[in-house]
């Protein structure tokens, strides 16, 4: 297992360590060939500017697309973000996001087709059908950009969790309430994202998010590129690099690997001195029996509570909720007996008036 790990303190820069990253790695002929076409599949979990650390920063999807590019390439950048997604909402979140500049400034057109297509997947977990974008079945291949981030619900969010965004809308927030339990809902993610099989993932490390993730944390200079063909060692690697404790993210274990093995490129993690403030998530109580676990969940882990002065009474927290445990008259009325501790409400707040408490 290879995992690059660079340095990059300004997105000005990035596309000299991207370059670099695909050359650490075999170089691009040894991951795509002239004529192919790739999805490239960054991290849009809504509208929001690359300041914020929500989504991959634009300047990194252009740095990686021209890379790709160059080897005669023909890429199209999509994701679908959650909630409820249409051709305007799309349009939409790539504006907010500045990936409106993709086509711009490259040959690369962004996704529009919101159609799926529901993939069979025999030896999955706990899924054996799933529904995915069409266009991730139309291309030739999948490269995976993830944001590196802390997550409230999972405690980690990477290359694995990334290709989540390949589920189509709602899809999403159904799978939430299908799969309870850290153990379910974590195996669920690895079940797609092995569906999706990307070929490479370059983490956007430039600057990441603690605290309150995927979308309420706080933005956090961390000034790391991560590269690897094997997403679940670029994720360990990214934990070990911003000190998130391995045992709490599922993931690894569930994964049957040893990453006492991964030989890192350029740099390893203690090269970097930073340490995340990371969310305790439902994922602390993953290896106890489903029915302890669960009441632990209920007693310890945190629910999403409204911060009034922020809301905007859009409603779209109860057109996402996947139990149906929030409805806005005014203001919207969380139903703590019927809540999952999904977070699904707080990711696609545009306000980010609903925070983990």
């Amino acid at each position: 297992m290879e995992v690059y790990l660079g340095k990059c303190f300004d997105y000005e820069d990035v596309h000299y360590v991207v370059r670099e990253a695909f050359e650490a790695l075999g170089g691009l002929k040894s991951i795509v060939s002239s004529g192919e076409k790739i999805l490239v599949k960054p991290n849009l979990l809504k509208g929001s500017s690359p300041e914020k650390a929500v989504t991959t920063h634009p300047d990194f999807i252009i740095a990686v697309v021209k890379e790709l590019e160059s080897a005669g390439v023909h890429v199209i950048v999509g994701d679908s973000p959650g909630g409820p997604s249409s051709r305007k909402i799309l349009a939409k979140f790539y504006k907010m996001s500045g990936w409106d500049r993709i086509p711009e400034e490259t040959g690369a057109e962004l996704n529009y087709d919101l159609s799926e297509e529901r993939t069979s997947f025999p030896e999955g977990r706990v899924l054996k059908s799933i529904p995915l974008l069409k266009v991730s079945r139309d291309v030739d291949g999948v490269i995976n950009l993830p944001k590196l981030k802390t997550h409230a619900l999972t405690v980690f969010t990477g290359a694995v969790k990334n290709t989540y965004g390949v589920v189509p809308g709602l899809n999403k927030s159904a799978f939430h309430g299908q799969f309870r339990g850290s153990k379910k809902f974590n195996s669920m993610l690895m079940d797609v994202h092995d569906a999706v099989s990307p070929r490479l993932s370059i983490m956007d490390g430039v600057l990441g998010m603690d605290g309150d993730g995927p979308a309420g944390g706080n933005p956090v200079a961390s000034n790391m590129v991560l590269a690897s063909r094997d997403p679940y060692a670029l994720d360990f690697a990214a934990c070990k690099a911003v000190g998130i404790p391995s045992k709490k993210v599922p993931i690894f274990d569930l994964s049957g690997r040893d990453f006492s093995d991964i030989k890192y490129v350029k740099l390893d993690p203690g090269a970097f001195e930073i340490k995340f403030d990371h969310p305790h998530g439902d994922s602390v109580f993953w290896w106890m029996p489903e029915f302890v676990g669960d009441v632990f969940s209920n007693i310890y882990v945190r629910r999403p509570r409204l911060l009034a002065e922020k809301c905007i009474s859009c409603g779209r927290c109860e057109e996402i909720c996947p139990e149906d445990a929030l409805v806005v008259d005014d203001l919207p009325s969380i139903s703590w007996w019927r809540c999952i501790r999904c977070y699904c409400c707080a990711e696609i707040c545009p306000e980010d008036a609903l925070k983990p408490r």
